[in-house]
């Protein structure tokens, strides 16, 4: 589908030398870093500027409409770097409303802050539970309590008498996000139980933490598991906890529930960073692919349930050939091989919130058979 983006500066704000775009899974500013320019049109009232784009039909997206000075422009131009120049012209993101069907408020990142706008595309994936849970201004209606446990700051919804407990990494974007107005949502249109959520903060040491760690399986059943089942005020059960993440928590999360499964037994793992140990990886699923398969081949996969999903538009990890997409569906092949009932679902976005809010809700719904 062709959309066209209009922008047109504010009175008194400085000189433009150029505007760039970028959405989400159309371009890819890791490995194009010439980033797409919308033209400038001169009329009477002054400059603006815009692009008409093909844009997929099922793609979910954030874009970014990013003015740079003339300074800047020589600052960028100079840079031999791309994830340098990425980096700089990434915070001139100014936000901006498309009238166009498909748009959506903007997702926050903590890495990149908030993007311009959001696209939903007539034939993208249902974005379970996630409509009408906005402000009338378009703000997420977020309704998190805050607290630590052990010097680890959580974020929470909806513990109290629940009968599922969803544990999520990256705490501090999701908190910014109206999941559990989602989850209530799913659960009066009984496709979820009533789901606990506990998002965690996960942004110090993120890598080393994430990767695997004897530290994260540690905090999740350890301390925030049994913490999280004492709010809600019954026994802690495995098998209606439920751990997820994205990317990174991805991974971990199924790490969890391979490691811990007398804890957690149900993941919920959105774009996993299943090419580790190593970033330019071929070897399709990484280290947890192949354990999983020696541990099927050996008789000690836990009883667990697993759905897993990526993104089309998430690219390769590194300079590998391997996308995300076929990490995540190497880890999928190895699990239903070694009798592990599991799930997955390859759709249109990038790697990215906008595409993991709706990820992870229909990643619970597709669960709620194994959850109810």
């Amino acid at each position: 589908m062709l959309i066209t983006f209009h922008w047109t500066p504010s009175a008194g704000s400085p000189e433009v030398d150029r505007v760039l775009l970028h959405i989400t899974a159309v371009h890819d500013h890791h490995h194009h870093p010439d980033l797409h320019r919308m033209s400038r049109v001169t009329g009477p009232d002054g400059d603006r500027w815009e692009s008409t784009l093909e844009v997929p039909d099922d793609l979910v997206a954030s874009y970014r409409i990013m003015p740079v000075t003339a300074d800047l422009a020589t600052e960028l131009d100079a840079e031999p770097d791309s994830r340098l120049r990425w980096m700089t012209v990434v915070r001139q993101t100014v936000p901006h409303v498309l009238d166009h069907p498909a748009w959506r408020p903007a997702a926050f990142s903590e890495g990149f802050g908030e993007a311009s706008g959001r696209l939903v595309m007539p034939d993208a994936p249902e974005q379970a539970g996630w409509g009408a849970v906005e402000n009338a201004d378009g703000t997420a209606v977020t309704d998190w309590a805050e607290t630590t446990v052990d010097g680890r700051t959580l974020w929470t919804a909806d513990l109290p008498g629940a009968d599922h407990v969803l544990l999520i990494s990256d705490g501090r974007n999701w908190s910014r996000t109206a999941l559990p107005a989602a989850l209530r949502r799913l659960h009066e249109e009984g496709r979820l139980p009533e789901v606990g959520v506990v998002a965690v903060d996960t942004a110090e040491g993120r890598y080393g933490l994430l990767t695997r760690s004897a530290e994260y399986r540690g905090l999740i059943a350890d301390r925030v598991v049994p913490w999280a089942w004492a709010q809600v005020g019954r026994r802690a059960d495995p098998r209606r906890t439920v751990v997820s993440g994205e990317s990174l928590g991805g991974l971990a999360a199924l790490d969890v529930v391979l490691t811990r499964p007398d804890v957690a037994a149900l993941a919920v793992c959105t774009s996993g960073s299943f090419w580790y140990p190593a970033w330019n990886s071929e070897q399709v699923g990484g280290e947890v692919a192949a354990e999983i398969l020696d541990r099927a081949a050996a008789g000690t996969l836990p009883d667990i349930r697993v759905h897993l999903s990526a993104g089309t538009g998430e690219g390769r990890p590194g300079s590998g050939r391997s996308t995300m997409a076929d990490h995540s569906t190497a880890v999928f092949d190895a699990l239903a091989a070694g009798g592990v009932p599991a799930t997955l679902e390859i759709s249109t976005h990038g790697h990215e919130m906008a595409g993991w809010t709706g990820a992870l809700t229909r990643g619970l719904v597709e669960l709620s058979g194994e959850i109810s």
